[in-house]
């Protein structure tokens, strides 16, 4: 016998309160975002100034990095901008993922392994779990 471990989707049923709670969590991280781009605006200046006394290719290695790290933020600022449109415009009631966790599974000889591995979903409804589906049941 053997324990594996297959992945569990969860999926969320889209209430008032999830929404509000969804978008909270979202419009936060964005401002956390913002924070930290300021943060790299103020340490940068002061960084360039520094590194100019160590020449033209301090500076440019130094300019290299902080456009990387903007823009890494930048990007995940439009992706979690994206996903709060959609979490806007999803309707009360609709199914939204809610991401993945793992489940282990116990294989023994003879078992069925597609059956064993199959897709799984746990459906929450404002934290509480309302179904369970299998793929194929």
């Amino acid at each position: 016998m053997f324990t594996v471990k297959v992945p569990v989707a969860i999926k969320l049923i889209l209430t008032e309160a999830a929404k509000k709670g969804i978008t909270g969590e979202i419009n936060n991280a964005i401002q956390g975002i913002q924070h930290e781009l300021e943060q790299i605006e103020f340490q940068a200046r002061k960084a360039l100034q520094d590194a100019e006394q160590h020449g033209p290719e301090a500076v440019q290695s130094l300019t290299a990095r902080i456009n990387q790290e903007r823009g890494m933020r930048m990007e995940r600022r439009e992706q979690l901008m994206q996903q709060l449109v959609q979490i806007q415009q999803s309707e009360i009631g609709s199914e939204i993922n809610g991401g993945q966790v793992e489940s282990t599974v116990e294989v023994r000889v003879g078992d069925n392994w597609e059956e064993k591995v199959q897709a799984n979903e746990i459906v929450l409804k404002d934290g509480v779990v309302v179904e369970i589906r299998r793929a194929g049941v």
